[in-house]
């Protein structure tokens, strides 16, 4: 075989081997991409794209270096927020015939009552929502003013109240009544017209004597009820309602919220109902305000323990009473599964009134007990989260001042705190228009304090912020 025909089989098997391994590389190539699709395929739902995060040890770049974030990695829980909200609550609001003759006078012939609230309207008006109980009726000038055992009174009172901050109106008491039919209806019109929201009693059953109150984004539920007063052999008559032992209208029984203590399971069923009711309806918070107790008792009487337990139980979150007509002691509740507590005025004492230790002269163990009264503050709180609570209970004690001046007599209802501050202060509250101005004011304080403070302290003490802040 001569050399030239070697050279030429040696050229042909290089060629061959060359396109072998051509061929053979791109065989690799090939599968190589057809078995990265078949795993993407297997892995990637069908229907649904494939995302593909990069991390820095994927991508051999540090965190955040020539990347496009994804919106989704740093998400987080929007954040906590809550609103607050301060109610105000005061006690009754009872009109004597010196009362209404001082305010005649004052007016110039018009009935004003202003001098009365003159230096609690800032307290008031400051507040978010202010709530008091009007103890007397409205039945007009053409029914004869009078005050006690049934009280009508100038519908200017009830002007004064809402001028002086006043939103919502407290009409379940025993005198709601006192001037019949037509008084309790024209009561309630007086109100309306002043613009106050009524509580405790309706004008007709196509209405409610409860409901909710929008208060800056915190839903209030509030109901009020009163004790009912008459016949023993009736008590038991549920188509009977007597309150200050007069009979009530059959067509207006339904309309004045009111229990009694012989049928208080009924009584617990209705409200119980009640705050079922505003619960569904988007209630953050319940308020209940009890007309009850026994009048010029100190202490607390085995009834409104009783009864405040069970409304605890029942789901009420804050409970203010009235009626007695001197302030009682403050107490927490707490319900019998242990999941709530409830705070507890059990009676506010007077609010506008002229009973004092001078009218009440035959009954000198109590007397001067009329004159100390209680505004009731409390902070309430809702959460985003939804939930609402009590952060802050406080009290505010108030005194009335009835004091001849110039021959006329003058009612001021005087914040305590304030008007002790400073030898100033007693001056501006006119604490220095009577010579006993100063002292009894001081002899109230210290007697307001010695009732409410402790009780105010324990259950601002017991307050479990639901998130620590």
């Amino acid at each position: 075989m001569n050399k030239r025909l070697i050279l030429r089989i040696m050229q042909i098997a290089t060629v061959l081997m060359v396109l072998f391994i051509v061929i053979f590389m791109v065989w690799l190539i090939v599968s190589g991409i057809d078995r990265s699709f078949k795993s993407r395929q297997e892995k990637t739902p069908e229907g649904t794209e494939a995302t593909v995060v990069s991390t820095p040890e994927a991508t051999g770049k540090s965190a955040g270096e020539d990347e496009t974030p994804d919106p989704t990695a740093n998400a987080t829980e929007p954040p906590l927020t809550y609103q607050d909200v301060s109610l105000v609550s005061v006690g009754d609001a009872l009109v004597y015939a010196s009362m209404w003759e001082s305010a005649k006078a004052y007016g110039g012939g018009k009935y004003d009552f202003s001098e009365l609230t003159k230096y609690v309207q800032d307290i008031v008006s400051a507040a978010d929502y202010a709530v008091f109980n009007l103890e007397v009726n409205c039945a007009g000038e053409g029914e004869g003013y009078r005050a006690y055992p049934t009280f009508n009174v100038p519908d200017n009172i009830v002007e004064t109240m809402k001028n002086a901050g006043f939103d919502g109106a407290l009409f379940a008491n025993n005198h709601t009544y006192d001037t019949g039919h037509n008084g309790f209806m024209r009561t309630q019109s007086v109100l309306a017209d002043n613009g106050l929201r009524v509580f405790g009693a309706r004008t007709s059953t196509d209405n409610k004597s409860y409901g909710i109150v929008d208060v800056n984004g915190i839903r209030l539920g509030i109901i009020n009820y009163t004790y009912e007063d008459g016949p023993d052999e009736f008590k038991q008559d549920k188509t009977r309602k007597y309150l200050n032992w007069n009979r009530v209208d059959t067509a207006d029984v339904p309309l004045i919220d009111g229990f009694s203590t012989t049928r208080l399971e009924d009584f617990y069923g209705e409200i119980g109902g009640r705050i079922s009711e505003l619960r569904g309806e988007g209630a953050d918070f319940i308020v209940a305000y009890m007309h009850w107790g026994t009048e010029y008792d100190e202490g607390a009487d085995g009834n409104q323990k009783a009864i405040a337990q069970r409304l605890c139980d029942l789901g009420v979150d804050l409970l203010v009473g009235g009626h007695p007509h001197v302030v009682q002691p403050v107490a927490t509740y707490t319900s019998g599964d242990g999941s709530r507590r409830m705070l507890c005025y059990y009676s506010l004492g007077n609010f506008t009134s002229a009973q004092n230790r001078l009218t009440f002269q035959s009954s000198p163990s109590y007397a001067w007990l009329t004159e100390n009264e209680l505004l009731a503050n409390v902070t309430i709180r809702k959460y985003s989260t939804g939930e609402t609570l009590i952060v802050k209970a406080g009290y505010t004690p108030l005194w009335l001042h009835r004091h001849d001046v110039g021959g006329r007599m003058v009612f001021n209802v005087v914040p305590l705190d304030k008007a002790l501050a400073s030898d100033d202060a007693k001056a501006a509250y006119g604490l220095r228009e009577s010579s006993f101005g100063e002292e009894h004011a001081q002899a109230a304080l210290e007697y307001i304090d010695r009732m409410v403070r402790q009780g105010i302290a324990e259950f601002n003490s017991g307050i479990e912020l639901p998130y620590g802040e």
